[in-house]
């Protein structure tokens, strides 16, 4: 919960109504009623507030349970609007927006546990903001619960992200449920489109009544596209939520789910002292977290030390080299920008001899491109750094 003090220390002398704090304006704030636009100004003699601009306060009285949206528009300033409650002498913040509205205008969806009095505070996001706003309360429809959509493997379905729709805990972002059956192992590729908003995607199976998410993506398909690779764990019906990025996001998407065919990688000999161009495709082998791989072999003496090189400007590369055990590859180290830029540059000396797999990887999952790679020998050096890492890249945060 975040709280301010009810009462702050005032400056000597006599001061305006406008001019005290929050909490002491709260009991004389003017009533707003629902559904009614309300003018006002934040003029330099009103007092600011939590290191942003000068503010009014209003009073609303909302109902439990009631959906609600506050709109505060302004042209002179960068708005910011926030709804709260006074608790035991200290001022609660339950929701705030700065841009939620486009350009300088803020608006936010807010749903009160509990009917009473609140308090909307229309302000400035920066201290010199000065000028005339609008500031309107009122109510949302009711929620509309639909049953998950069927959507078949290769067909696209067009949706729209409406203020019915549910919303996610936390966010409050509406969305929409599709269900999709697969097999164990089966590789979905699941793409949602939209140029209304930021679009997120997720997908997990249902667990009594909520949805347990095992995987997200908010821009594997560029710019404000989701794209999301999958592997179904086991047989079953699977659902997709298709949101946007917060609350504020609505509008008109597509969604389409593809399987994706895997063809398992034939490691290709490196030759030393060679660079070799490749790519990575739709259609290769991915590691665990479902970034793509090509691998590439070469065979190494005991003591012998290694570079390893991988340059991409479409990827950001990532070079794991390990061996082959009972037919399964053990990682020995790998590297992820030891590189310039987004290169990748592994140096490894061999603790023995006999066949390494090198895989030329990527950061995320998802992403294509070309690369370069090349392979360097030399004498015996210094052991490079154990793999301390799993074989699958760790994603950036």
């Amino acid at each position: 919960m975040s709280t301010v003090p009810l009462f702050r220390a005032l400056f000597a002398g006599a001061v305006s109504m406008s001019a005290l704090p929050l909490s002491a304006q709260m009991p004389d704030a003017q009533p707003m009623p629902v559904g009614r636009t309300v003018d006002g100004t934040l003029t330099r003699d009103l007092p600011t507030l939590n290191e942003r601009g000068r503010f009014r306060v209003y009073r609303v009285e909302a109902r439990q349970g009631q959906r609600y949206s506050l709109l505060m528009r302004a042209d002179a300033f960068d708005s910011y609007v926030s709804v709260a409650r006074q608790v035991n002498g200290l001022t609660d913040y339950l929701a705030s927006d700065d841009d939620g509205a486009g350009n300088s205008n803020a608006r936010l969806r807010w749903t009160p546990k509990v009917s009473g009095s609140y308090y909307i505070i229309a302000q400035s996001l920066k201290d010199d903001g000065l000028g005339d706003f609008t500031v309107k309360f009122d109510t949302l429809p009711a929620t509309i619960i639909t049953p998950p959509r069927a959507i078949a493997l290769g067909t696209p379905l067009e949706g729209v992200l409406a203020e019915t729709d549910p919303s996610v805990d936390g966010n409050g972002s509406f969305h929409d449920l599709y269900r999709v059956r697969a097999t164990r192992g089966q590789r979905l590729v699941i793409s949602m489109v939209s140029k209304d908003f930021d679009s997120v995607l997720g997908i997990g199976r249902m667990v009594g009544d909520s949805l347990a998410v095992d995987e997200t993506d908010d821009d594997g398909g560029g710019e404000n596209h989701a794209r999301l690779r999958f592997t179904a764990k086991e047989d079953g019906e699977y659902i997709i939520r298709a949101q946007g990025i917060d609350a504020n996001q609505l509008g008109a998407y597509t969604i389409t789910v593809t399987e994706r065919a895997v063809v398992n990688n034939v490691p290709v000999a490196l030759a030393p002292n060679t660079t070799v161009t490749g790519e990575l495709t739709e259609s290769d082998e991915t590691a665990a977290d479902e970034s793509s791989f090509d691998a590439y072999t070469f065979t190494g003496r005991a003591g012998e030390r290694v570079t390893i090189t991988m340059m991409s400007s479409a990827l950001d590369s990532y070079l794991v080299i390990g061996r082959l055990v009972n037919g399964e590859f053990e990682q020995i180290a790998y590297d992820d920008d030891g590189g310039e830029g987004n290169d990748s540059k592994l140096e490894q000396t061999l603790e023995q001899a006999g066949e390494y797999v090198i895989r030329a990887n990527c950061v995320g999952s998802g992403k294509t491109g070309s690369y370069r790679i090349r392979l360097e020998r030399s004498g015996a050096g210094a052991a490079a750094r154990p793999a301390t890492r799993p074989v699958a890249p760790v994603r950036r945060p």
